[in-house]
C-alpha cells in the first residue's frame, strides 16, 4: 500500500463513520444528491434510519466538503424549501479509489481467516 493509500480516511475515528464516508463518496460518484436522499440510499450498504441519524450524514458531508472531497450548492425544490445538493470532486474520486483499494485488501484478509477457520473447524 502506498503512503497515499495508507493515509486514506485518516480523519475518521470510529469504524461506522469511516465506512459511511466511503459509502457517501460511492453514492455521489453515481449521481449528485442531497442529505435525506443519501440517507435513504445508505440502506443498500446495510444502514437504516434506526442505526444512523441524519446529523451523522450531514457531519460527514461537511467534513468531506472541508477536505475538498465533495462540493455543495443550493438547488430549487419543487416541493418544500431549497435543498443543498452534493457532488463528488476529482479529489473525492481519488479518495474513493483509495477506499476501494483498502476495502478489497480487507476483504481478502477477512476471506483468508474465514477460510482458515472453516478448514480447521
Amino acid at each position: 500500500m502506498t503512503k497515499e493509500e495508507n493515509i486514506c480516511c485518516q480523519h475518521k475515528h470510529n469504524k461506522a463513520g469511516r465506512f459511511i464516508e466511503a459509502c457517501l463518496l460511492c453514492l455521489l460518484k453515481e449521481e449528485k444528491s442531497y442529505g435525506y436522499n443519501l440517507m435513504e440510499k445508505l440502506a443498500q450498504f446495510g444502514f437504516d434510519e434506526d442505526s444512523i441519524n441524519i446529523s451523522v450524514i450531514y457531519r460527514n458531508l461537511r467534513n468531506m466538503e472541508n477536505r475538498n472531497l465533495i462540493v455543495s450548492s443550493w438547488a430549487e425544490s419543487e416541493q418544500g424549501p431549497n435543498k443543498r445538493m452534493y457532488a463528488i470532486t476529482l479529489e473525492g474520486e481519488k479518495e474513493l479509489d483509495n477506499w476501494i483499494y483498502l476495502l478489497k485488501d480487507r476483504k481478502k484478509r477477512i476471506t483468508s481467516i474465514i477460510d482458515k477457520y472453516e478448514s480447521i473447524k
